[in-house]
């Protein structure tokens, strides 16, 4: 019976591991996402004032 117990443990603490490890890499992946997101949107800023300035001109 103890021996099942501590698999059982070991298992849990597996699992518990991984949630945390998939979390923290889902976070990550996210927030390389957002800096995607907001460099794209630097670029199409720039490129709106770009065509600005060429109107004026």
């Amino acid at each position: 019976m103890d021996l099942f117990l501590f698999i059982s443990v070991i298992v849990a603490l597996t699992f518990i591991f991984l949630y945390f490890v998939i979390k923290y890499d889902f976070n990550k992946k996210k927030l390389e996402l957002e800096e995607k997101k907001l460099e794209l949107e630097k670029k199409k800023f720039e490129f709106h004032k770009q065509v600005q300035e060429e109107d004026k001109i």
